[in-house]
Protein backbone atom coordinates (compact mmCIF):
# COMPACT_ATOMS: atom_id res chain seq x y z
CA UNK A 1 0.00 0.00 0.00
CA UNK A 2 1.71 3.48 -0.92
CA UNK A 3 1.98 5.64 1.75
CA UNK A 4 2.42 9.35 1.58
CA UNK A 5 4.48 11.63 2.87
CA UNK A 6 3.37 14.31 5.01
CA UNK A 7 4.44 18.11 4.98
CA UNK A 8 6.57 19.46 7.47
CA UNK A 9 3.58 21.66 9.10
CA UNK A 10 0.74 18.58 8.25
CA UNK A 11 2.72 16.32 10.24
CA UNK A 12 3.59 18.47 13.49
CA UNK A 13 -0.49 19.57 13.52
CA UNK A 14 -0.66 15.79 13.21
CA UNK A 15 0.58 15.76 16.46
CA UNK A 16 -1.05 18.60 18.27
CA UNK A 17 -4.84 17.71 17.04
CA UNK A 18 -5.78 18.51 20.73
CA UNK A 19 -3.67 21.19 21.57
CA UNK A 20 -5.35 24.55 22.28
CA UNK A 21 -4.66 27.88 20.72
CA UNK A 22 -6.69 31.18 20.07
CA UNK A 23 -9.62 31.41 17.61
CA UNK A 24 -10.67 34.78 15.29
CA UNK A 25 -10.40 36.03 12.41
CA UNK A 26 -6.59 36.43 12.24
CA UNK A 27 -5.94 33.15 12.92
CA UNK A 28 -8.88 31.61 10.55
CA UNK A 29 -6.92 34.08 7.51
CA UNK A 30 -3.39 32.67 8.57
CA UNK A 31 -4.76 29.12 8.30
CA UNK A 32 -6.14 29.74 4.42
CA UNK A 33 -2.63 31.86 3.73
CA UNK A 34 -0.46 28.76 5.14
CA UNK A 35 -1.88 26.22 2.63
CA UNK A 36 -0.62 27.66 0.28
CA UNK A 37 2.86 28.20 1.38
CA UNK A 38 6.08 26.15 0.89
CA UNK A 39 7.70 25.36 4.23
CA UNK A 40 11.20 27.58 4.04
CA UNK A 41 14.04 25.59 3.10
CA UNK A 42 17.56 26.70 1.34
CA UNK A 43 16.41 27.36 -2.18
CA UNK A 44 14.36 30.00 -1.24
CA UNK A 45 16.44 33.77 -1.35
CA UNK A 46 15.07 34.53 2.15
CA UNK A 47 16.15 31.17 3.54
CA UNK A 48 19.51 31.08 1.47
CA UNK A 49 21.71 30.57 4.04
CA UNK A 50 19.77 29.21 6.87
CA UNK A 51 19.25 25.61 7.68
CA UNK A 52 15.35 24.75 8.32
CA UNK A 53 16.32 20.44 7.96
CA UNK A 54 17.00 20.45 11.90
CA UNK A 55 13.70 22.09 12.77
CA UNK A 56 11.09 20.20 10.59
CA UNK A 57 12.67 17.52 11.98
CA UNK A 58 11.38 18.32 15.54
CA UNK A 59 8.15 16.55 16.70
CA UNK A 60 7.27 19.70 18.33
CA UNK A 61 4.53 19.28 20.95
CA UNK A 62 2.15 23.15 21.09
CA UNK A 63 2.12 24.05 24.74
CA UNK A 64 1.38 27.95 26.27
CA UNK A 65 5.03 29.57 27.06
CA UNK A 66 5.81 30.72 30.87
CA UNK A 67 5.07 34.37 30.91
CA UNK A 68 6.03 36.51 33.69
CA UNK A 69 4.73 40.59 32.48
CA UNK A 70 4.18 43.84 34.39
CA UNK A 71 0.66 43.60 35.14
CA UNK A 72 0.12 46.44 32.46
CA UNK A 73 0.10 43.58 29.60
CA UNK A 74 -3.47 42.21 29.12
CA UNK A 75 -3.88 38.73 28.08
CA UNK A 76 -6.60 37.98 25.50
CA UNK A 77 -8.50 35.15 23.11
CA UNK A 78 -8.45 37.53 20.38
CA UNK A 79 -5.40 38.45 18.26
CA UNK A 80 -5.15 41.93 17.48
CA UNK A 81 -3.27 43.39 14.66
CA UNK A 82 -2.22 42.18 11.14
CA UNK A 83 -1.05 39.02 9.76
CA UNK A 84 2.74 38.98 8.47
CA UNK A 85 3.97 37.95 4.76
CA UNK A 86 6.13 35.16 6.51
CA UNK A 87 5.12 31.52 6.98
CA UNK A 88 6.57 31.74 10.43
CA UNK A 89 4.58 34.40 11.49
CA UNK A 90 1.70 33.17 9.87
CA UNK A 91 2.10 29.90 11.75
CA UNK A 92 2.04 31.98 14.57
CA UNK A 93 -1.16 33.64 13.94
CA UNK A 94 -2.62 30.67 12.86
CA UNK A 95 -1.79 28.60 16.32
CA UNK A 96 -1.18 30.92 18.95
CA UNK A 97 -0.75 29.92 22.44
CA UNK A 98 -1.21 33.50 24.23
CA UNK A 99 -1.34 36.57 23.24
CA UNK A 100 -1.06 39.95 24.67
CA UNK A 101 -1.28 43.57 23.99
CA UNK A 102 -0.84 46.83 25.97
CA UNK A 103 -1.38 50.77 25.29
CA UNK A 104 -0.23 53.51 25.93
CA UNK A 105 -2.29 56.38 26.07
CA UNK A 106 -1.84 59.71 24.30
CA UNK A 107 0.55 61.94 25.41
CA UNK A 108 1.90 59.99 28.10
CA UNK A 109 6.18 59.99 28.75
CA UNK A 110 6.68 56.54 30.78
CA UNK A 111 9.91 56.78 31.93
CA UNK A 112 9.88 52.84 33.73
CA UNK A 113 10.41 50.35 31.31
CA UNK A 114 7.61 47.26 31.22
CA UNK A 115 8.81 43.92 31.20
CA UNK A 116 8.28 41.04 29.06
CA UNK A 117 9.94 37.50 30.26
CA UNK A 118 9.26 34.55 27.95
CA UNK A 119 10.42 31.05 29.11
CA UNK A 120 10.50 28.27 26.79
CA UNK A 121 11.68 24.79 28.43
CA UNK A 122 10.84 21.33 28.03
CA UNK A 123 11.88 18.73 25.56
CA UNK A 124 10.14 19.22 22.35
CA UNK A 125 7.81 21.77 23.55
CA UNK A 126 6.65 24.76 21.10
CA UNK A 127 5.24 28.03 22.13
CA UNK A 128 3.74 30.38 19.86
CA UNK A 129 3.92 33.83 21.97
CA UNK A 130 2.52 36.74 20.53
CA UNK A 131 2.42 40.69 21.74
CA UNK A 132 1.27 43.55 20.36
CA UNK A 133 2.01 47.22 21.55
CA UNK A 134 0.09 49.95 20.72
CA UNK A 135 1.81 53.54 20.88
CA UNK A 136 -0.57 56.55 20.64
CA UNK A 137 0.25 60.29 19.17
CA UNK A 138 2.51 62.27 21.24
CA UNK A 139 3.24 58.90 24.09
CA UNK A 140 6.92 57.67 25.19
CA UNK A 141 7.45 54.08 26.05
CA UNK A 142 10.46 51.89 26.76
CA UNK A 143 9.82 48.15 26.55
CA UNK A 144 12.48 44.86 28.14
CA UNK A 145 11.17 41.47 26.21
CA UNK A 146 13.32 38.74 27.50
CA UNK A 147 13.13 35.61 25.54
CA UNK A 148 14.81 32.38 27.84
CA UNK A 149 14.48 28.81 25.99
CA UNK A 150 15.74 25.73 27.56
CA UNK A 151 16.34 21.99 26.54
CA UNK A 152 15.28 20.87 22.92
CA UNK A 153 12.40 23.44 22.76
CA UNK A 154 10.89 25.41 19.92
CA UNK A 155 9.62 29.52 20.36
CA UNK A 156 7.97 31.02 17.54
CA UNK A 157 7.12 34.33 18.47
CA UNK A 158 5.69 37.33 16.83
CA UNK A 159 6.06 40.96 18.42
CA UNK A 160 3.88 43.97 16.74
CA UNK A 161 4.20 47.55 17.10
CA UNK A 162 2.16 50.95 16.61
CA UNK A 163 3.35 53.72 17.03
CA UNK A 164 1.38 56.79 16.09
CA UNK A 165 2.12 60.67 15.33
CA UNK A 166 4.72 61.86 17.07
CA UNK A 167 4.99 58.99 19.08
CA UNK A 168 8.25 57.47 21.25
CA UNK A 169 8.91 53.12 21.41
CA UNK A 170 12.51 52.06 23.02
CA UNK A 171 12.31 48.44 22.91
CA UNK A 172 15.17 46.22 23.76
CA UNK A 173 15.30 42.19 23.10
CA UNK A 174 17.61 40.37 25.02
CA UNK A 175 17.92 36.34 23.67
CA UNK A 176 19.41 34.29 25.96
CA UNK A 177 18.71 30.60 24.93
CA UNK A 178 20.41 27.11 25.54
CA UNK A 179 22.39 25.20 22.78
CA UNK A 180 19.45 22.60 21.50
CA UNK A 181 16.78 25.74 22.04
CA UNK A 182 15.44 27.06 18.94
CA UNK A 183 13.78 30.46 18.33
CA UNK A 184 12.05 32.61 15.72
CA UNK A 185 11.07 36.17 16.10
CA UNK A 186 9.05 38.25 14.19
CA UNK A 187 8.96 41.68 14.60
CA UNK A 188 6.61 44.35 12.80
CA UNK A 189 7.25 48.33 13.64
CA UNK A 190 4.61 50.56 11.65
CA UNK A 191 5.39 54.29 12.28
CA UNK A 192 3.61 57.18 11.45
CA UNK A 193 4.43 61.17 11.39
CA UNK A 194 6.88 62.27 13.36
CA UNK A 195 7.78 59.12 15.47
CA UNK A 196 10.73 57.81 16.71
CA UNK A 197 11.76 53.82 17.23
CA UNK A 198 14.57 52.13 18.28
CA UNK A 199 15.61 48.75 18.51
CA UNK A 200 18.23 46.90 20.18
CA UNK A 201 18.65 43.22 19.82
CA UNK A 202 20.96 41.56 22.63
CA UNK A 203 22.08 37.84 21.67
CA UNK A 204 23.60 36.27 24.55
CA UNK A 205 23.40 32.77 23.78
CA UNK A 206 21.18 30.76 21.20
CA UNK A 207 21.84 27.15 19.49
CA UNK A 208 19.42 28.26 16.72
CA UNK A 209 18.41 31.61 16.39
CA UNK A 210 16.33 33.36 13.14
CA UNK A 211 15.14 37.45 13.46
CA UNK A 212 13.04 38.82 11.14
CA UNK A 213 12.58 43.05 11.95
CA UNK A 214 10.20 44.90 9.52
CA UNK A 215 10.35 49.02 10.01
CA UNK A 216 8.09 50.48 8.17
CA UNK A 217 8.48 54.39 8.06
CA UNK A 218 4.58 55.37 6.59
CA UNK A 219 4.50 59.06 7.67
CA UNK A 220 6.86 61.74 7.10
CA UNK A 221 9.76 62.52 9.57
CA UNK A 222 9.71 59.35 11.05
CA UNK A 223 12.88 57.78 12.58
CA UNK A 224 13.75 54.17 13.04
CA UNK A 225 16.98 52.93 14.93
CA UNK A 226 17.51 49.43 14.43
CA UNK A 227 21.06 47.61 16.14
CA UNK A 228 22.08 44.60 17.70
CA UNK A 229 25.17 41.97 18.31
CA UNK A 230 25.55 38.78 18.40
CA UNK A 231 28.53 36.16 19.48
CA UNK A 232 27.90 32.61 18.86
CA UNK A 233 30.22 30.26 19.77
CA UNK A 234 30.58 26.65 19.40
CA UNK A 235 28.24 25.30 17.06
CA UNK A 236 25.79 27.85 17.28
CA UNK A 237 23.61 29.97 14.50
CA UNK A 238 22.38 33.13 14.47
CA UNK A 239 20.79 34.83 12.10
CA UNK A 240 19.11 38.88 11.61
CA UNK A 241 17.09 39.34 8.44
CA UNK A 242 16.33 43.02 8.61
CA UNK A 243 14.00 45.29 6.43
CA UNK A 244 13.83 49.12 6.57
CA UNK A 245 11.03 50.36 4.53
CA UNK A 246 10.45 54.34 3.46
CA UNK A 247 7.61 54.79 1.89
CA UNK A 248 7.10 58.72 2.13
CA UNK A 249 9.17 61.50 2.66
CA UNK A 250 11.27 63.43 4.90
CA UNK A 251 12.05 60.18 7.18
CA UNK A 252 15.50 58.76 8.06
CA UNK A 253 16.99 55.18 9.55
CA UNK A 254 19.98 53.79 11.06
CA UNK A 255 21.51 50.51 11.59
CA UNK A 256 24.15 48.88 12.82
CA UNK A 257 24.34 44.90 13.78
CA UNK A 258 28.39 43.83 14.81
CA UNK A 259 29.27 40.08 15.18
CA UNK A 260 31.85 38.34 16.85
CA UNK A 261 31.81 34.45 15.93
CA UNK A 262 33.81 31.98 17.74
CA UNK A 263 34.58 28.41 17.20
CA UNK A 264 32.34 26.54 14.06
CA UNK A 265 30.00 29.13 15.03
CA UNK A 266 28.00 30.85 11.77
CA UNK A 267 26.29 33.93 11.69
CA UNK A 268 24.11 34.96 9.10
CA UNK A 269 23.14 39.50 8.04
CA UNK A 270 20.65 40.23 5.79
CA UNK A 271 19.22 43.84 6.05
CA UNK A 272 17.47 45.49 3.20
CA UNK A 273 16.19 49.00 2.87
CA UNK A 274 13.84 50.10 0.45
CA UNK A 275 13.59 53.73 -0.53
CA UNK A 276 9.89 53.82 -2.77
CA UNK A 277 9.59 56.49 -5.64
CA UNK A 278 7.84 58.91 -3.07
CA UNK A 279 10.06 58.94 -0.31
CA UNK A 280 12.62 62.14 -1.40
CA UNK A 281 15.05 63.75 1.05
CA UNK A 282 15.16 59.96 2.72
CA UNK A 283 18.10 59.51 4.72
CA UNK A 284 19.45 56.02 5.38
CA UNK A 285 22.51 54.32 6.84
CA UNK A 286 23.15 50.63 7.50
CA UNK A 287 26.50 48.80 8.43
CA UNK A 288 27.13 45.42 9.63
CA UNK A 289 30.52 44.35 10.82
CA UNK A 290 31.90 41.24 12.30
CA UNK A 291 35.46 39.89 13.49
CA UNK A 292 36.22 36.00 12.73
CA UNK A 293 37.64 34.42 16.33
CA UNK A 294 38.46 30.95 14.36
CA UNK A 295 39.12 29.65 11.06
CA UNK A 296 36.05 27.89 11.15
CA UNK A 297 33.70 30.08 12.26
CA UNK A 298 31.43 31.06 9.44
CA UNK A 299 29.52 34.35 8.37
CA UNK A 300 27.13 35.47 5.30
CA UNK A 301 26.61 38.71 5.29
CA UNK A 302 24.36 40.61 2.54
CA UNK A 303 23.42 44.71 3.68
CA UNK A 304 21.16 45.71 0.58
CA UNK A 305 19.81 49.11 -1.04
CA UNK A 306 16.61 49.31 -3.26
CA UNK A 307 16.08 52.91 -4.31
CA UNK A 308 13.90 54.72 -6.53
CA UNK A 309 13.88 57.87 -4.93
CA UNK A 310 16.61 60.59 -7.00
CA UNK A 311 16.96 63.09 -3.92
CA UNK A 312 18.18 60.87 -1.13
CA UNK A 313 21.26 60.14 0.92
CA UNK A 314 22.14 56.35 1.65
CA UNK A 315 25.00 54.06 2.45
CA UNK A 316 25.74 50.68 3.28
CA UNK A 317 28.34 48.33 3.99
CA UNK A 318 29.96 45.52 5.39
CA UNK A 319 33.26 44.22 7.07
CA UNK A 320 34.18 40.97 7.97
CA UNK A 321 38.09 40.33 9.06
CA UNK A 322 40.54 39.48 12.50
CA UNK A 323 41.30 41.91 15.34
CA UNK A 324 44.24 44.63 14.33
CA UNK A 325 47.78 42.56 15.40
CA UNK A 326 49.42 46.31 16.63
CA UNK A 327 45.96 46.60 19.29
CA UNK A 328 46.65 43.21 20.47
CA UNK A 329 50.37 43.80 20.75
CA UNK A 330 49.60 46.82 22.46
CA UNK A 331 47.65 45.39 25.04
CA UNK A 332 49.77 42.62 25.91
CA UNK A 333 52.47 45.34 26.42
CA UNK A 334 50.40 46.56 28.75
CA UNK A 335 50.26 43.42 31.15
CA UNK A 336 47.43 41.61 29.68
CA UNK A 337 47.41 38.11 28.35
CA UNK A 338 46.62 37.23 25.08
CA UNK A 339 42.52 36.07 26.17
CA UNK A 340 42.57 39.67 28.21
CA UNK A 341 43.56 41.61 25.65
CA UNK A 342 40.84 39.86 23.10
CA UNK A 343 38.16 40.30 25.53
CA UNK A 344 38.75 44.05 25.83
CA UNK A 345 38.55 44.27 22.23
CA UNK A 346 35.61 42.54 22.04
CA UNK A 347 34.28 44.88 24.83
CA UNK A 348 34.77 47.59 23.08
CA UNK A 349 34.02 46.37 19.58
CA UNK A 350 29.87 45.07 21.17
CA UNK A 351 29.68 48.02 23.66
CA UNK A 352 28.65 50.85 20.57
CA UNK A 353 25.54 48.37 20.00
CA UNK A 354 25.18 47.46 23.47
CA UNK A 355 25.14 51.39 24.49
CA UNK A 356 22.69 52.47 21.68
CA UNK A 357 19.85 50.78 24.16
CA UNK A 358 17.87 53.85 26.22
CA UNK A 359 17.73 51.32 29.29
CA UNK A 360 20.32 52.00 31.82
CA UNK A 361 19.46 49.16 33.29
CA UNK A 362 19.39 47.08 30.45
CA UNK A 363 22.88 48.07 29.35
CA UNK A 364 24.20 47.57 32.86
CA UNK A 365 22.64 44.06 32.56
CA UNK A 366 23.85 42.74 29.40
CA UNK A 367 27.40 43.91 30.23
CA UNK A 368 27.80 41.71 33.48
CA UNK A 369 26.21 38.87 31.70
CA UNK A 370 28.26 39.04 28.89
CA UNK A 371 31.41 39.44 31.55
CA UNK A 372 30.41 36.79 33.76
CA UNK A 373 30.51 34.47 30.73
CA UNK A 374 33.78 35.55 29.35
CA UNK A 375 32.92 36.86 26.63
CA UNK A 376 34.08 40.81 27.63
CA UNK A 377 35.67 42.88 30.52
CA UNK A 378 33.52 44.67 31.76
CA UNK A 379 35.26 48.09 33.14
CA UNK A 380 38.09 49.79 31.27
CA UNK A 381 41.92 49.14 32.09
Amino acid sequence: METTKLSTLDKWLSLNEEASTLDGALATEAKVLLQGLEFPHTRMEEWKYTRTQKLAQGNWKLTAAEVHSDPEFEGSSDLKGTNGKGYFSLLNSAYCTGAWSIEIPSNENLEEAFQFVVKTNGQENWTQPRLFISAKANSASKFVIHFEGRDASFCNAVVQVVLEDNARVDIDFIQDNGADHFQILDVNVGQAKGSYCNVVTHTLDGGWVRNNLLMTLEGEGGHANLAGFYLPHNQQFIDNHTVVDHQVPHCTSNELYKGVLYDQSKGVFNGKVFVRRDAQKTEAYQSNKNIMMSDEAVIDTKPELEIYADDVRCSHGSTTGQFDEEALFYLRARGLSAEGAKQLLVSAYVNEVIDRSQNPTVVAFVKNELSRRGRIIADEI
